[in-house]
Formats: C-alpha cells, sequence, structure tokens
C-alpha cells in the first residue's frame, strides 16, 4: 500500500512539474505589443518610418499631443522605456511592419 502511495505521489509530482513548465513557458513568449490598438500601431508605423511627432500628427490627421498620448499608452502596455525601444519592440513582434 505504501509503495502504491509513494508512486502515486511521484506521478502527481511528475504532472505538476509539467503543468508548471507550461506556464511559464507561455507567460515567456506572450507578446508585449498584443494589447496595443490600432492608432498606437499607428503611430509607431509613422515613427518607424523616421517622422518627428509633428509630422506623425500631420499624417494622421491628429494633433501631436494626441500623438504623444497614444505613444505614452504603448510604451505603457509594452514597458518599455523609450520610443526607439517601443518601436524596435513592435518590429520584432510582428505589430508593424517596414515599408521601404
Amino acid at each position: 500500500m505504501e509503495v502504491r502511495v509513494i508512486e502515486t505521489a511521484r506521478e502527481a509530482l511528475v504532472d505538476l512539474e509539467e503543468y508548471l513548465t507550461e506556464s511559464a513557458g507561455a507567460r515567456r513568449f506572450s507578446r508585449r505589443s498584443a494589447d496595443l490598438t490600432d492608432k498606437e500601431r499607428e503611430v509607431l508605423a509613422e515613427l518607424a518610418a523616421g517622422r518627428t511627432t509633428e509630422e506623425v500628427a500631420q499624417a494622421l490627421h491628429v494633433s501631436p499631443h494626441t500623438v504623444r498620448s497614444r505613444l505614452k499608452n504603448a510604451l505603457r502596455k509594452m514597458g518599455a522605456r523609450t520610443r526607439e525601444q517601443a518601436v524596435a519592440i513592435a518590429i520584432r513582434e510582428g505589430a508593424i511592419e517596414l515599408d521601404f
């Protein structure tokens, strides 16, 4: 009886270890750009093209304040510190594409 209980406990531990490994893997590869809105992606795409805040505002027919606000939200969502870092993350994760 004791041997059977120990074997069952070992099997449970193996199952738990597999579950925890899979869970950790899923979180590790979550995309930081997944929660971006289309408007935030537009701003990042324009910045990736080398445009200034004012140029992005003109291209999207919004105010510079709106561009900065959308950028600020994107930075927060992505955990980025700079606009360059946010653009790099968005490109790497496929959230935006470069048009050359």
